[in-house]
């Protein structure tokens, strides 16, 4: 099978158009994965088709031809349709630990689209946390049994599990640090600009009064000239006295 990536998760190959690589024509939409949960492989997986998706086709990984970022190749044969009916779903499964604790829900998993295994499952914790905390990885390893709605894993899977997306905490306290970080830059740059007025403030009142000063001292100078000049006369016609 021929892929365009190695690993994918199963909601990122969910509604994938499915067509047949014999004749070109479309088979339907990618519903789920169908999982072998002893081996932790996939063994194929079904799509839908028709009126609101009422018909239901089933693949064998062995008719799986190519994963594409945009539809799955397969080779469609009605015969192998049966045998894949049966298997159990873990997507959406209870996850319990081994000393009988709720730890939270199954969400998604990794699968390496070369082999058909099963990489890591997603799961979130119970509750608040769940919604806070994120989203983490469980090694299939640590399932020891599957049920209908329920699996059970090892206590010391979920003592200190990985995370693997960016959870509502996270975000919020990246939305916390950027807005306080803008916070702090605008306050640098509001400060900053005060200065810059102030400085233009006080430049502009010196100019003003350096000007008025000017000024003044001008018309001073005016006014003792024209004094002058009219006590020049007065001054002559003494000395011709």
């Amino acid at each position: 099978m021929s892929t365009l990536s190695k690993v994918l998760k199963q909601s990122e190959l969910l509604n994938r158009l499915v067509l047949d690589r014999q004749t070109a024509e479309e088979v339907g939409r990618v519903s789920r994965l169908l999982l072998d949960s002893q081996a932790q492989t996939i063994l194929g997986l079904s799509c839908k088709s028709g009126w609101l998706g009422g018909k239901q086709k089933s693949f064998t990984w062995e008719q799986i031809e190519a994963i594409g970022d945009d539809s799955v190749l397969v080779r469609y044969q009605d015969d192998q349709s049966s045998k894949l009916q049966s298997v159990k779903p873990v997507i959406g499964s209870e996850v319990w630990t081994d000393t009988g604790k709720k730890v939270g829900k199954i969400l998604d998993l990794l699968f390496n689209v070369e082999t058909g295994t099963v990489v890591n499952y997603l799961f979130s914790s119970s509750g608040w946390q769940g919604l806070m905390e994120g989203t983490y990885l469980l090694e299939p390893i640590m399932i020891s049994s599957v049920g209908d709605k329920r699996v059970i894993v090892l206590e010391k899977a979920v003592q200190a599990p990985q995370k693997y997306t960016e959870g509502l905490s996270g975000k919020i306290n990246q939305a916390a640090e950027f807005i306080q970080n803008d916070y702090e830059q605008s306050k640098q740059d509001f400060e900053s600009t005060v200065k810059q007025h102030s400085q233009k403030a006080v430049d502009q009142v010196k100019n003003i009064a350096q000007a008025t000063t000017e000024k003044a001292e001008e018309t001073i100078s005016q006014v003792k000239n024209k004094f002058q000049e009219r006590k020049s006369p007065s001054s002559t016609e003494e000395d011709t006295l």
